[in-house]
């Protein structure tokens, strides 16, 4: 992690909604930007310790606005693919949900999985995002409570709304969601 990097780091909360039905409340604490990019790389591609503790202490920011303002009982990480798992070694955003459970006290329930290949999105654009990811999740069983998703980054919503429907598919109740970066706008 460059000096330059920790340094531009700063969280501040941004709010914005998912159109749905109701609509999702989401939760974010840097803008995307090249900087960010690299952050997230280094956490998610080397497991660069510094990074990963960057992304935690940002997505902290974050739910520490989101629990005041919207309430929730316990964290859904949205799942990394199984090959990038494997490539990983760990699920991403299941260890930073897990990192934010000791800070917080709320559980982590690793309750959503894939169902459905998908492919990268990062190179896709907002509707074939969109197309991409329908009906890809399922939720693994009924959670009493309010969930909070947890992702490492926003950019269409499209991820959300996946989580969301898979997540009320099983009559879970869904607070919103909660992220470290987002893309702006959301697209």
């Amino acid at each position: 992690m460059c000096s330059q990097c920790r340094k531009d780091w700063h969280p501040h909360i941004y709010r914005q909604w998912v159109q749905d039905a109701p609509p999702i409340p989401i939760y974010s604490a840097v803008p995307y930007s090249p900087m960010a990019g690299k952050i997230l790389l280094a956490a998610k591609e080397q497991g660069i310790n510094a990074a990963d503790h960057l992304l935690v202490q940002a997505m902290a920011h974050s739910l520490k606005y989101f629990l005041h303002e919207c309430g929730g009982d316990f964290f859904i990480p949205v799942p990394s693919r199984n090959a990038v798992t494997r490539k990983r070694g760990r699920q991403f955003v299941g260890f930073l949900s897990e990192e934010l459970s000791a800070l917080t006290g709320l559980a982590v329930a690793h309750n959503l999985i894939h169902v459905k290949k998908v492919k990268d999105q990062s190179s896709l654009d907002a509707i074939e995002r969109q197309q991409n990811i329908y009906h890809s999740f399922h939720s693994k069983c009924f959670l009493s409570g309010r969930a909070i998703i947890i992702d490492d980054l926003v950019t269409t919503g499209a991820t959300i709304r996946e989580s969301v429907r898979a997540l009320r598919a099983s009559g879970i109740a869904v607070a919103g969601a909660v992220t470290a970066c987002f893309a702006e706008p959301l697209r």
